[in-house]
């Protein structure tokens, strides 16, 4: 696994690939992935762990270039908060109709807006039969791999004072998990009286998909909660829309933001694969840096075709500047069908029904493998 690695983007810093597997340069963040290797068969799943070393606190997104064909990766959790490490496990999930071959699948960490990258090697043997389990996994991924976009955003911090400067952050992926390149991002910044500070429309995704947008604050900027909208788009994918918020000085209303999203078990451990009955756990981490209000938890679980499964909801008081964790169980039928599910959380300020509105969201994936 010995080699360069590098990732070239606009603002971001290049880093290489030691002997030993860490991604090393001048800031010092490590890029850590054992096992280096594996070797599976096509219809199989292998599993690697990740440690992302930072020197100080830092917000840290994952994401995956050169994903074999037919095949998805699944970073649980995708993103989160290195103080001073972050821990994740990536997973990638073949199908029967994987291509046999060696493939270099990189993992890209951003850690605070810029890119860092480690290289592991999966070695794919052919599948000597086709199993029922098998089969189904092949059959839900081939429906919808690679057509649908995903997008995170998040802003270089939380709390900003008059007459700073705003980074915003981003990355878009596909539905296997891979970094989408090209992709055309548009970038909206909203003060809290409705004043539009940043329209951008003209900005493009680098090789490990992501994006960044700068907007200064004036000395008389307004204080309250910022909003900040992004949508991406390319041909041949569906396109995406997602939003975050800031806080400039104080806010008299909610402003939350979804610092990690994950499947895991009843003790918060972190999983990306499950078997039919089993108790699947979705956990949210919830930072609240607005005024204090009782928000409504949304968990939404959709199939490895789209069709929603599952939908719950929970009420949580959260405190001005007060992160949360909170938790929703559900389990999928004996029957349920076998590939990659879809978990999406969301935020809203009160009840939808009741004219709430949705504050924050972000997304996960987990794979049922029989």
């Amino acid at each position: 696994m010995a080699g360069m690695s590098t990732i070239q983007a606009t603002g971001a810093l290049t880093g290489f690939v030691s002997a030993d597997g860490a991604l090393t340069n001048t800031a010092q963040v490590f890029v850590q992935v054992q096992p280096p290797s594996a070797t599976i068969t096509a219809g199989m799943l292998s599993k690697f762990a990740l440690n992302i070393i930072d020197n100080a606190s830092a917000n840290v997104s994952l994401v995956a270039r050169g994903v074999p064909p037919d095949s998805i990766a699944i970073f649980t959790p995708s993103v989160g908060v290195a103080n001073p490490d972050f821990n994740s496990s990536l997973t990638i999930v073949t199908s029967a109709d994987t291509p046999p071959g060696n493939y270099i699948v990189i993992a890209v960490a951003i850690v605070n807006g810029a890119e860092y990258a480690n290289e592991l090697s999966l070695q794919i043997l052919p599948s000597a039969s086709v199993t029922v389990s098998t089969s189904s996994t092949n059959t839900v991924m081939n429906t919808t791999l690679g057509t649908v976009l995903s997008m995170t955003i998040n802003t270089d911090q939380s709390l900003y004072q008059p007459n700073s400067t705003v980074s915003v952050q981003g990355q878009v992926t596909d539905s296997t998990g891979n970094a989408v390149a090209d992709a055309t991002v548009a970038v909206q910044v909203d003060a809290p009286t409705g004043m539009e500070l940043l329209h951008t429309n003209n900005i493009h995704t680098d090789l490990a998909g992501t994006f960044q947008a700068e907007v200064a604050l004036g000395t008389g900027t307004p204080t309250g909660t910022y909003t900040v909208f992004a949508s991406a788009s390319k041909p041949g994918y569906s396109s995406i829309t997602t939003r975050t918020t800031f806080v400039v000085g104080t806010s008299t209303t909610p402003s939350v933001i979804i610092k990690a999203v994950y499947a895991g078990d009843s003790a918060g451990n972190p999983t990306s694969t499950f078997t039919s009955g089993q108790t699947i756990w979705v956990w949210v981490i919830i930072e609240n840096i607005g005024t204090t209000f009782q928000g409504v938890v949304w968990i939404q679980v959709r199939d490895p075709n789209g069709v929603p499964v599952q939908i719950q909801t929970n009420v949580a008081q959260l405190a001005a500047d007060q992160t949360i964790k909170d938790s929703l169980e559900f389990n999928l039928p004996e029957n349920a069908t076998i590939g990659v599910y879809t978990v999406n959380a969301l935020v809203s300020d009160k009840l939808i029904s009741q004219g709430g509105t949705f504050l924050a969201s972000s997304a996960t994936q987990f794979a049922l493998t029989g």
